[in-house]
């Protein structure tokens, strides 16, 4: 392999809080994407000569989270760094025990996910709020999930040791006051939880564990289950999920696929009853398996997707962006009202150009 293609090999991908931009962690520093506009991936780097691993804006302003990564890192792995891109300069740095896996940023908190711990820290003074152990053994796999939402506070994570397996929601008060529930779901012992998400307003919380054919949908403020959804995959290992706007719709991509589920009438069903379930002192829980909405096939094998909405015609349009994670960009129309239909490409390019 050439030094220049070692040079562009893009080593993490993630999104901003309302999809709109793009950040590629890459070997030599790092790429902003503007996803805004249909027709033209508008984008700024940063050339550090050095790699960045994982790295994290801050809804869509100048502020990021990086973290070193590749074969010759920025600085190690265990090390976070707050980084003012208009500035161009560090404005704090936070050293863990273990490596880093994850971070998160909103304008109040950050959320940083290592080996072992899960640690939730204040934005302002950069103060530790808590301190969650995920036990002894180290991790390359923490499933958990946060809301970005600046009203709403709630952190989900996969607490394994050798007798418990738990998915563990957490609500945190405008003072930082917890309360906590147990999600009830029927995950074997030691099965991982690969992924989680919230939806936007954190009533919802879906989960995707390592070994299963199923997304699982759950109320987040009661723990009850609403739905799974039947992925008829082999694969089993789902890269990223995301709930649509409002929350009709769900998108997940594993290896070379791409699915979409309609969630609408069963969230609705299940609102209903949970609230005649409230009223009764009983608990809902419906054995309901929703099957493919809408699909498609990529030609990459690790991609991360979300709806996106474009003003054509006067008129809300909404699509599904996948971005591959050898630099390609997919954009997807999906019929909403259909059913087991094939989703339509009607974009495809290679982003990534050997210019970096």
């Amino acid at each position: 392999m050439s030094e220049k293609k070692i040079k562009n090999k893009i080593l993490y991908l993630s999104f901003n809080k309302d999809k709109s931009c793009l950040s590629l962690g890459m070997q030599n520093g790092y790429r902003i994407y503007d996803l805004t506009k249909k027709d033209n991936l508008f984008f700024y780097e940063r050339n550090f000569g050095k790699g960045i691993g994982i790295i994290e804006m801050l809804e869509k302003t100048n502020i990021l989270g990086l973290v070193g990564g590749g074969s010759d890192p920025w600085d190690k792995p265990n090390k976070l760094f707050i980084y003012d891109d208009r500035e161009g300069k560090v404005i704090a740095n936070f050293g863990f025990r273990n490596n880093i896996l994850n971070i998160r940023l909103k304008k109040d908190k950050m959320l940083v996910i290592c080996e072992t711990h899960i640690f939730l820290i204040n934005f302002g003074d950069y103060k530790t709020i808590e301190s969650i152990s995920l036990g002894e053994e180290k991790r390359s796999i923490v499933g958990f999930a946060f809301t970005l939402n600046s009203q709403v506070n709630k952190l989900a994570y996969n607490f394994i040791n050798s007798v418990e397996n738990k998915i563990i929601v957490n609500n945190y008060d405008e003072n930082n006051k917890k309360t906590s529930i147990e999600i009830k779901s029927n995950l074997k012992q030691n099965n991982l939880i690969r992924f989680m998400e919230f939806s936007k307003k954190g009533q919802f919380l879906v989960v995707a564990a390592v070994k299963s054919r199923y997304l699982e949908l759950f109320n987040s403020e009661t723990g009850f289950s609403i739905c799974k959804c039947d992925m008829e995959s082999d694969s089993l290992n789902v890269k990223f999920i995301c709930f649509s706007k409002d929350n009709d719709f769900l998108c997940c991509s594993l290896y070379g696929e791409c699915f979409i589920f309609n969630i609408k009438s069963v969230v609705n069903t299940q609102e209903e009853d949970e609230e005649m379930g409230n009223l009764n002192n009983i608990e809902i829980n419906r054995d309901i398996k929703l099957k493919i909405w809408s699909k498609f096939y990529l030609p990459e094998k690790k991609a991360i997707c979300s709806f996106i909405h474009f003003l054509e015609d006067e008129q809300d349009k909404e699509y599904v962006v996948c971005i591959g994670i050898k630099g390609n960009y997919y954009l997807v129309k999906f019929d909403k009202d259909k059913s087991d239909t094939l989703a339509e490409k009607v974009c495809e390019k290679y982003f990534l150009k050997n210019d970096c």
